[in-house]
């Protein structure tokens, strides 16, 4: 995705979702980390290690569907890990606030990818992708095979 000249790039958006995903796999270890570690205050019982692993099997879902529909585990993923990050005991309120951020922040970049991909009329992969695949699709089913044969 390239904001500065509404130009929407298919292969950056693929790269959003994976580093989302990656994201959200990430605060499932940091659960995962909390409820193991030495002398924690949450022990290691279904709730916080069933915890520990939704996030990662979210965003992993996400990048098997892809966009636009692999954005809804990963943007339910974000949003629940942050609330519920915030909510549960353990964490210092240092990370509370700090998980506040970068939640919000990983909404709002969701946010403006959408924004960039809907209102671009430059579009580099996506439109033409789509129109391609349905000219191809079509001309197969009529009977006229993929352009070049």
């Amino acid at each position: 995705m390239m904001y500065n000249d509404w130009i929407f790039c298919a292969d950056g958006e693929f790269m959003h979702l994976a580093y989302s995903a990656s994201i959200l796999s990430f605060l499932g270890g940091v659960r995962w980390g909390l409820t193991l570690s030495a002398g924690s205050k949450e022990l290691p019982n279904w709730r916080n290690l069933t915890y520990s692993v939704t996030p990662s099997l979210l965003a992993w879902s996400g990048v098997l569907l892809q966009s636009p529909l692999g954005y809804v585990p990963m943007t339910i993923g974000l949003l629940g890990a942050g609330i519920i990050d915030i909510a549960w005991a353990g964490y210092p309120p240092w990370f509370k606030i700090l998980r506040t951020i970068l939640t919000i922040g990983a909404l709002t970049s969701i946010g403006l990818l959408f924004r960039v991909k809907y209102n671009s009329d430059k579009s580099l992969g996506v439109t033409a992708s789509i129109k391609g695949f349905k000219d191809k699709y079509y001309d197969w089913k009529n009977g006229t095979g993929p352009p070049g044969s």
